[in-house]
């Protein structure tokens, strides 16, 4: 069950916030506008201000309507879109929406190769209001607010209230064709035609990757999921458990009764190798080490649960072995995996408490954060160079908790002088980390040591070909003395965490940041 409220201001980007009551108890959602200038595009910058209007959940799709100010007079062609041409290089494809209370992603959709939703003209006048709609997949039933990503440096809107519509959508009269941008006079409103194929039934669940010493953890809300080192758990080419596996394989085995399903079985656990060596004996070491992990938890666990154990060898690396971080990689490659389904449990979710239980897992996480204007002062600043010898200077302005997550508000300015090339200098990934261009960033529980890391969209797909949460099409601004201003996402730490340090790779680590 959930409990909703109830928007209102349709069309125009203002929702009712909840009863008096509801709001001393929980966050103070502002009622709007949500918007922002910013810069978006990957082929060329297209400065504007983004307005979410309303996000509207249909049975059969979720529909963004939001308006479009272009900044400039300018032809919009290829301005928009992720390296797309013809029609679609005009459609938004890098906005996306985050639930995150249930932990779901969405992307908009496509049918048939054409986008689902609206489409810029080929040229758009100066500010002149352009509104639009991007459809996704549908929303879980109640879900009250969500996250839009504006794929761009207006960054995200977080907070956005959600209104119900138990009617399918429906297209509305065909507009007119817009005049010439040229003819267009400042502050006119045009409605932009809307492409409605059909959708994908439902979002994809995102997985929270957070890292210790000798374990990394991934979990959704609806599995759980640990890699362990097998470097800790066994010496070399051996599968008998040292004494060091037993003290981390104990505090598995307690994690693993509270939380997994005996009634979903089985807990699976899988031995992988590096790449070194022959087939078939990394088969054979890689099955009786699972073999080994299997059999100790049995014992601590008892016959209430089904247990299931397989060898991969080396056929399903993590990260690719061979290049200048050899070690680090066969290193994070030996690993035995343990999976299992979470026990979930009948909890009633509410945005509008101060703590909010996501459905179904009996976690607490935060409510949704409420939108809020950019900061314009940094709570941080740090300077680094890439591997490509581009110098950065790194802004921090908030961490904010928005439900299960934490939301880095950050900016990145180019000092080196140059241009930054699309294929080199706007990564800042780590080597052995999961979490794309941006997996050297990570926000550190200061206490404990534990590393949030990343967000995947989505299981894992191998072969580096994993999406996670990050922004699309960076960077928008690539010449020297340009600041991107983007949103970060990281797993949250457990309530009661206020203060974090955030790993910043080439930046170094940002220590006692504030965590609102």
């Amino acid at each position: 069950m959930a409990t909703a409220c109830t928007p209102q201001g349709q069309g125009n980007g203002n929702a009712a916030d909840p009863s008096p009551e509801a709001s001393e108890a929980g966050p103070d959602y502002p009622q709007g506008p949500f918007q922002r200038e910013g810069v978006s595009g990957s082929n060329a910058p297209f400065h504007s201000t983004f307005r979410v209007d309303e996000v509207v959940s249909h049975p059969d799709r979720t529909v963004l309507h939001f308006t479009t100010i272009p900044a400039q007079d300018t032809l919009a062609n290829g301005s928009y879109g992720g390296g797309l041409t013809g029609d679609l290089a005009t459609a938004p494809v890098d906005l996306r929406l985050i639930d995150p209370v249930g932990q779901r992603f969405y992307e908009p959709s496509t049918d048939d190769g054409v986008f689902n939703g609206s489409v810029l003209p080929d040229g758009v006048a100066n500010d002149v209001e352009y509104r639009m709609q991007v459809h996704f997949p549908p929303l879980e039933q109640g879900t009250e607010r969500v996250t839009v990503l504006s794929g761009g440096t207006q960054g995200a809107f977080t907070g956005i209230p959600v209104t119900p519509d138990e009617a399918p959508w429906e297209a509305g009269p065909e507009p007119e064709e817009p005049p010439y941008y040229g003819y267009i006079e400042e502050g006119e409103e045009i409605t932009t035609a809307v492409n409605g194929g059909d959708v994908p039934e439902e979002g994809i669940e995102l997985y929270s990757i957070t890292e210790t010493t000798e374990r990394v953890q991934e979990t959704s809300t609806t599995e759980h999921r640990i890699d362990l080192d097998t470097d800790v758990l066994f010496a070399f080419d051996e599968s008998e458990l040292n004494e060091e596996a037993t003290e981390v394989l104990a505090e598995v085995a307690d994690q693993t009764r509270e939380q997994a399903d005996p009634d979903l079985p089985p807990i699976t656990i899988v031995g992988h190798t590096d790449g070194v060596g022959e087939d078939d004996y990394n088969q054979t070491l890689s099955e009786e080490r699972a073999q080994a992990v299997l059999e100790y938890l049995e014992t601590e666990l008892g016959s209430d649960y089904e247990y299931a154990a397989e060898g991969r060898g080396s056929s399903e690396p993590l990260f690719a072995e061979g290049g200048s971080d050899d070690e680090e990689a066969r290193a994070r490659n030996r690993r035995v995996e343990i999976a299992y389904n979470i026990l979930r449990t009948e909890t009633e979710t509410s945005t509008t408490e101060q703590e909010t239980t996501e459905q179904g897992t009996g976690t607490a996480v935060a409510p949704p954060a409420p939108f809020a204007e950019h900061n314009d002062e940094p709570i941080a600043t740090a300077t680094g160079t890439t591997g490509q010898n581009i110098d950065y200077t790194l802004e921090v302005f908030s961490l904010r908790r928005d439900g299960a997550f934490v939301l880095a508000d950050v900016a990145l300015t180019n000092d080196s002088g140059r241009s930054i090339s699309s294929a080199f200098g706007s990564r800042f990934w780590a080597s052995g980390k999961q979490g794309g261009n941006f997996s050297g960033f990570g926000v550190v529980d200061p206490g404990t040591g534990t590393v949030y890391r990343s967000l995947r969209v989505g299981e894992r797909a191998g072969d580096g070909e994993d999406t996670y949460v990050e922004p699309e099409s960076f960077p928008y601004l690539r010449e020297s003395g340009e600041t991107n201003r983007i949103p970060l996402y990281f797993p949250a730490p457990p309530l009661g965490v206020d203060t974090l340090d955030l790993e910043a790779g080439v930046f170094g680590t940002l220590e006692d940041l504030p965590l609102e």
